[in-house]
């Protein structure tokens, strides 16, 4: 979670805010993800969101759905099948 943050933050001192991040921002454009702020990170921290989607970030899709879809996009004829997914099914 702290290399996201670092990166989150590098992300927009290199890009926007050359000085630093403010400490708050108008609270409306801080709701819809267009201003970053301390204040936002905190948030976001507090509420304990460990993929930081509130600061825009997107939550990693886990193995299990890759594995599924997989098998409904075989089903389908999309994908050939694999011999390893076949001992699954």
């Amino acid at each position: 979670m702290k290399e996201k943050i670092k990166n989150y933050i590098k992300k927009w001192t290199t890009t926007v805010y050359l000085n630093d991040l403010p400490d708050e921002a108008p609270r409306r454009l801080e709701e819809l993800n267009k201003v970053p702020s301390y204040r936002q990170i905190c948030k976001s921290i507090l509420c304990n969101d460990i993929h930081l989607e509130k600061l825009g970030m997107q939550k990693p899709k886990c193995k299990a759905y890759h594995d599924i879809k997989r098998a409904e996009l075989i089903s389908k004829g999309v994908l050939k099948e694999n011999k390893q997914l076949k001992l699954l099914l």
